[in-house]
């Protein structure tokens, strides 16, 4: 642990350490080069990594910070560079003067309504454009919540935001537990919604003065969001209590969106007390209903209930089962070996390649089907959704330490748009060998597939920089795609 006026990179001078968690160490610092203060983030390594691992760890983190990086919006503090120093990463963010959701709420007890409504407003704008540009805050809970002066909210560390899909959870053990959706827990894939399901706990616990599922232990308080319902917030009125209700749904497919927590927080925001506005009222009055049906439904809710708003739903109401997408059978014939298939978590199929007993090489199949929202139908979100893969994709391209992706190349002639993108890993003790990735993304109506074929023991003899090209093996995933897109077909 570095002590007080550490320089970091030869130009941040650590000053003081301003709060620790468990994703890591947050310091007021000094940027000796440009004379200003800023916060910097001391990204924390989870335990137990071996050198490999920790490694792939801190790229992989530099690399998602960087993408946060790219984030403007007005209740965002951003993020201006990344380091890697002592085998860790580290962030440097805006220094900001507000006083955290948190204190607030300790020093004061619950808020006003149309208070937190207002505040939940800016913080949701900030998760909107993460969404946007294919990011996952993975950490929104009151003390990541900064309120100013004039009680405006910025939403903060967004250094260890992880990819929608894609490549994984990287920091998947980060987040307080009362504060991390039921998905995240049970390390399923998560999106949007698991963000909003943090939003609506944190608007929660700043309404009622207390959290949703407060207990007296870390354990019991993640046994209680995947098992248990919270009380009703009682001062939060009707209105919001309802909407943070449905927030809070174990079923992310239960959950309102977006545009639908925005509609609700409009009508509610104030200094005050909650405005009563007729109109909005009158539209709110219709959600209780809906929600209610949508969790009765389960998976299929949102389905239904875009059917009764006439919307175009798409071709995929549920995202197929991956492992029937592909025949073992098939898998053989391109990997020339007999796989072990498994259904690794929801919505992702492997199968393992063995060499003696090692796992060699391994095809993965991921599939997840988008809905629609108030204002786009499915297909229309899933091809948002894909352009925004696709420009995240594209800003990895490059060397980032002892990895590199190579750029994104068009597949034409599978479902209706396709992108391939290579990676090579090094592994830590050899400059010859190391990983390979061929990843193959697909949109059809609106359902995603992406296939990752995986290598291990990879030998190269190229530059670090072309690696990720030189050893590239797309055949494979393009295969695999064709047979996958030839069975949706069906």
């Amino acid at each position: 642990m570095p002590g007080d006026l550490y320089l970091l990179a030869g130009r941040y001078r650590l000053i003081e350490r301003l709060g620790q968690g468990g994703a890591g160490t947050v310091w007021r610092a000094i940027d000796e080069m440009l004379d200003r203060q800023v916060a910097v983030k001391q990204v924390r390594v989870p335990d137990g990594l071996d050198q490999r691992e920790r490694a792939e760890f801190a790229d992989r983190a530099m690399h998602e910070a960087r993408s946060a990086g790219r984030l403007r919006d007005p209740a965002i503090v951003l993020v201006h560079d990344v380091v890697l120093e002592g085998g860790q990463p580290w962030i440097i963010m805006d220094l900001t003067t507000g006083r955290s959701l948190d204190k607030v709420i300790k020093e004061r007890g619950p808020l006003p309504p149309g208070f937190v409504a207002a505040v939940g407003l800016r913080v949701l704008s900030a998760l909107e454009v993460a969404h946007a540009h294919g990011l996952l805050h993975q950490d929104v809970k009151p003390a990541n919540i900064l309120l100013d002066a004039d009680g405006s909210a910025m939403l903060t560390d967004f250094g260890i935001a992880a990819p929608m899909g894609g490549r994984g959870d990287m920091f998947g053990s980060a987040g307080s537990p009362g504060y991390m959706a039921p998905e995240r827990l049970n390390e399923q894939p998560s999106g949007p919604s698991a963000d909003l399901w943090s939003l609506g706990a944190s608007l929660y616990t700043a309404v009622e003065g207390r959290a949703p599922f407060e207990r007296a232990l870390p354990a019991a308080v993640a046994a209680a969001v995947l098992l248990h319902e919270p009380p009703f917030p009682a001062r939060a009125g009707r209105e919001l209590g309802g909407l943070l209700m449905a927030m809070l749904a174990k079923n992310p497919a239960a959950r309102p969106t977006a545009a639908q927590v925005r509609q609700v927080l409009s009508g509610l925001a104030g200094p005050g007390a909650a405005p009563q506005r007729p109109a909005r009222r009158r539209r709110w009055w219709l959600l209780p209903a809906v929600l209610a049906a949508v969790v009765a439904l389960g998976a299929g809710g949102w389905y239904a209930a875009a059917a009764l708003g006439g919307k175009d739903i798409g071709r995929y109401a549920t995202a197929p089962d991956p492992c029937t997408l592909l025949t073992d059978a098939q898998v053989t014939g391109f990997t020339k070996s007999k796989p072990e298939r498994s259904l690794t978590r929801p919505g992702e199929c492997q199968w393992l390649v063995r060499e003696s007993t090692y796992p060699a090489r391994r095809l993965i199949v991921r599939v997840w089907a988008e809905q629609p929202t108030r204002d786009l139908d499915g297909p229309a979100v899933a091809q948002r959704r894909f352009a925004s893969e696709k420009s995240t994709r594209a800003a990895a391209e490059g060397v980032s330490q002892r990895q590199a992706y190579g750029p994104i190349r068009e597949v034409p002639g599978l479902g209706e748009a396709a992108i391939r993108q290579n990676g090579f890993k090094f592994y830590l003790d050899s400059d010859q060998s190391g990983m390979a990735d061929s990843i193959l993304l697909l949109r059809t109506s609106n359902l995603l597939v992406e296939v990752v074929w995986h290598r291990e023991d990879v030998d190269v003899e190229a530059a670090p920089g072309k690696s990720a090209e030189a050893v590239a093996d797309p055949q494979t995933a393009v295969a695999a795609a064709r047979m996958i897109v030839a069975a949706l077909a069906k």
